[in-house]
């Protein structure tokens, strides 16, 4: 495993889920890259498999955010592209 690209990449990801504010996501990111600094592989592991599960769950209310601004902004009569999903 090659833990110092692991840390360049966490630390991109950590920027960008900070600038949205998405602190769940950040935090994981920052309990990873302590893993990484660690080498410890198995804590790497399972930062990983609860980054994807804080990825996933911020990516559904992402959707559901822009679902609701969507709706929202069709009743006031203004119209966006449609997205094909």
């Amino acid at each position: 495993m090659d833990y110092k690209k692991m840390g360049i990449d966490l630390n991109q990801f950590m920027g960008s889920s900070s600038s949205i504010g998405a602190k769940r996501v950040t935090n994981v990111c920052i309990a990873f890259r302590v893993a990484t600094e660690q080498n410890n592989r198995a804590g790497c592991f399972r930062a990983l498999e609860m980054l994807e599960h804080e990825y996933c769950y911020l990516k559904n209310k992402l959707h559901e955010l822009f679902q609701i601004e969507q709706q929202r902004a069709l009743a006031a009569g203004v119209r966006y592209p449609v997205q094909n999903e």
